[in-house]
């Protein structure tokens, strides 16, 4: 899956199609900083309306942009619900991640200091 890229001079935007993991992660975190860091004042925006789900990176990666203040376009049911799991105050539960081993799990809830594997 390769995201889609917009720069133009009134927004920078990325869009995600499809499932948001492996390589399509780390092209969206490099672009994304590379827009922040162009100190261009334009908007800059991830639109998720085609995505199809996210790996754990993905997730971590999208609720990282969300708490920046970046814009997120959601126009679908589907991705209407992604962005309230990536803009919820408490993170989801590691168990959500299919990909995820349990050894690892853990790992998902360094964005709240106090959950556990578990979910408490």
């Amino acid at each position: 899956m390769t995201i889609h890229i917009s720069d133009q001079a009134e927004e920078f935007r990325i869009e995600i199609p499809g499932r948001f993991c492996d390589s399509a992660v780390s092209e969206a975190a490099s672009a994304w900083h590379a827009a922040l860091s162009d100190n261009t004042p334009r908007r800059i925006s991830v639109d998720i309306t085609q995505m199809t789900g996210y790996d754990r990176a993905g997730y971590l990666l999208l609720r990282e942009i969300c708490s920046h203040g970046t814009h997120i376009v959601a126009g679908t049911p589907e991705s209407l619900r992604f962005l309230s799991q990536i803009s919820s105050s408490k993170p989801m539960l590691a168990s959500v991640f299919e990909d995820t081993p349990k050894s690892k799990r853990k790992q998902v809830f360094s964005l709240h200091p106090r959950a556990t594997a578990s979910g408490e």
